[in-house]
This record gives C-alpha cells, structure tokens and sequence, in this order.
C-alpha cells in the first residue's frame, strides 16, 4: 500500500519562474515541499506532492513541455498522477534517478540545467544547479524546516555521512535554493550551505 501524500491547498511563486507547494505529512511527519522551475525550454517540476489546483498552474500551455524530476530515490511522491495530469510522456521524466549515472548523463547541460550526484545521502541523491538562474534543487541532502531551520540531512540518514558533506563542499556558488523539505533560500544560498559544513 503506498505511503500516505498531504495534498498541498495553494501555491507561491517564490522569484520569478519558480514555483513552490507544500504540506506537513503527519505519516512521514515532515513538511513536504515541491517545486516547478520555468525555463525557455519548458516547465520542470520536482518532487511533486498533490496540488490542489483552485487555478492554472503555472500556465496549462506548458503542458506540452514538461518534465519531471526526482532529486532522489525516494521521491517518487504523486509523479504519475502529474504525468498523467500533464500528459508528460515517460521519456521525459527521470523516474527513480537509478542508476545514477543514467540520470546525471541524460541531465549533464540540458536546457541550463546541470545534474551533480552527492553520494553519501539518499539513495541518487542528486542536486539540480541552473547557472543563469543561480539554483539548486535539492533533496534530502540539506533541508530548511520551519522549527529546525536549515540543516543538512541527519547522520542516521545518510548512506555516508562525511561523503555526503565532502559532494556538498565541492558545489559552485549559488545565490538561491529550494529543497524537497522546508522553506526556499532566496540570497547567499550556497554560503549558508557551506556554513553547515
């Protein structure tokens, strides 16, 4: 039986082009965050939770030009109901970022995204950077929960403590940050991060 999902009730657009929905599960008891990046290439969406959509979101004219990620293998969320939402075809979404290889080379320059591994978190554990948008989409690997503030992922959690922080040490500079868990960071982003190390 899947997992349990809360269904987000709105959206934000947080900066320009970037699109954030969350809600707190009580079975994984965690806040749940997604978000939706808009590109001249089409519409990204990451980790999606259910949205209830009081709206169009962002633009029902980017269904054709949609894709969905997953920062990791845990994360599968609500993605098929959005690719049938959306009418994403298979090929365009990276389902379980397993292998890991597979997914980083499939993602390695497309469309000003560029896919970076962080091993040592979850399982693909991967970070999303979009240079001419100074961003990074992250899993599990760093977290910014409204009653803990922004911390990487717990030790207990990790399939490698110090690998991980040695993949978030080695990140480019970054001004804005959004995760699968908590509020987005939108200045000094990867200075914050690296503060954690």
């Amino acid at each position: 039986m899947p997992e349990p999902l809360p269904t987000a009730t709105a959206f934000a657009e947080i900066s320009p082009g970037i699109f954030r929905w969350a809600a707190f599960s009580p079975f994984h008891r965690v806040e749940l965050s997604s978000q939706a990046v808009l590109t001249d290439a089409g519409l990204i969406i990451f980790d999606p939770i259910p949205l209830l959509e009081s709206g169009t979101f962002p633009d029902r004219k980017f269904a054709g030009r949609a894709s969905l990620v997953l920062t990791n293998g845990n994360h599968e969320r609500a993605a098929a109901e959005w690719q049938r939402g959306w009418g994403i075809p298979p090929e365009s979404q990276t389902p379980h970022l397993f292998p890991p290889e597979l997914a980083v080379a499939e993602w390695t320059d497309r469309d000003g995204w560029r896919a970076v591994p962080l091993p040592g978190g979850a399982p693909g554990e991967t970070v999303f950077l979009h240079e001419g948008l100074s961003l990074g989409v992250f899993g599990d690997a760093v977290v910014n929960l409204p009653d803990r503030g922004l911390e990487l992922l717990p030790d207990k959690y990790c399939n490698d403590p110090v690998a991980l922080r040695t993949s978030l040490a080695g990140l480019p500079t970054f001004e804005r940050a959004v995760f699968a868990h908590g509020q987005p960071l939108l200045s000094g982003a990867s200075a914050k991060i690296a503060a954690l190390l």
